[in-house]
């Protein structure tokens, strides 16, 4: 199914919305109990955020701000614009989401999480325009690299070797800390299981613009190399005590990493 450019774009910046609202709002459990405006208020000026937060926020926001520059030059719009309508688009997504976290157990908002959230955004619109003024050939020159370096074998083999790393990785922190007993906050489980199953979607997203193959092959590939590792892991830790939300993020990860990233490198063979 093909798009047009910028309904394609624009579908790319949903799927960083929707990516962020996973991350930042999962599992959902919205709840209304022992909300006051006062909590509110002094949960967002006095909640404080650790370094691995303020990260992980700056980080989480990138994309967007990268693929909402990339819409706005699509569209014409000049360089500074674009850079303060990212600012005021991350910054409204991000007070949402904040406000939203109040009715959040476990989840506290911050003016400083809106501050790096808004800061995310403006950096990768940054980071997408400097790239544009320093690479202005890349869409050209980065296809031709992956056609020429990047075979479907090499690409299976690693995938291959990648799962076989990650199983080996647990097999040891399992041995030695247990670390399936080990309870995780949402940040902390987005940040482990990054490492673990960010890979695995980069690769799988190469596998697709390489082979070029049909959707049913793309369901059973996502089907093996996404689906039966993160509940085969999950298994292999905790046995029949199955957490929902570690399954879950162990599928999602991978996915929207492949999605992302297959969706953006289309734009380069187009």
């Amino acid at each position: 199914m093909s798009y047009p450019s910028h309904r394609r774009s624009s579908f790319i910046t949903l799927s960083s919305v929707l990516l962020i609202v996973l991350v930042t709002l999962l599992p959902f459990n919205f709840t209304a109990e022992g909300v006051t405006l006062g909590f509110a208020i002094r949960s967002f000026f006095y909640h404080s955020s650790g370094f691995s937060d303020i990260v992980g926020n700056v980080f989480l926001f990138l994309p967007f701000g990268l693929d909402l520059a990339y819409e706005f030059r699509q569209r014409r719009i000049k360089k500074r614009s674009t850079i303060f309508l990212v600012a005021g688009l991350s910054l409204l997504l991000s007070l949402t989401v904040e406000t939203l976290q109040v009715f959040l157990p476990w989840r506290a908002s911050s003016w400083i999480d809106l501050c790096t959230n808004t800061a995310g955004g403006t950096f990768g619109a940054i980071l997408y325009l400097l790239w544009c003024q320093l690479f202005p050939n890349a869409a050209r020159t980065i296809p031709n690299w992956i056609r020429c370096r990047l075979s479907p074998q090499l690409l299976a083999s690693l995938l291959i070797a990648w799962i076989v790393f990650v199983f080996g990785i647990c097999f040891v922190l399992q041995q030695r800390l247990k670390f399936g007993t080990w309870d995780f906050s949402i940040a902390s489980l987005f940040m482990i299981y990054g490492f673990f199953f960010v890979p695995l979607g980069i690769l799988l997203a190469l596998i697709f613009i390489v082979l070029r193959g049909d959707t049913k092959f793309y369901l059973a590939l996502s089907g093996m190399s996404i689906v039966l590792p993160g509940i085969m892991i999950e298994v292999f830790l905790r046995g029949s005590e199955l957490r929902e939300t570690n399954v879950l993020v162990s599928i999602m990860i991978p996915f929207f990493t492949m999605l992302v990233v297959r969706s953006r490198l289309i734009y380069l063979f187009e």
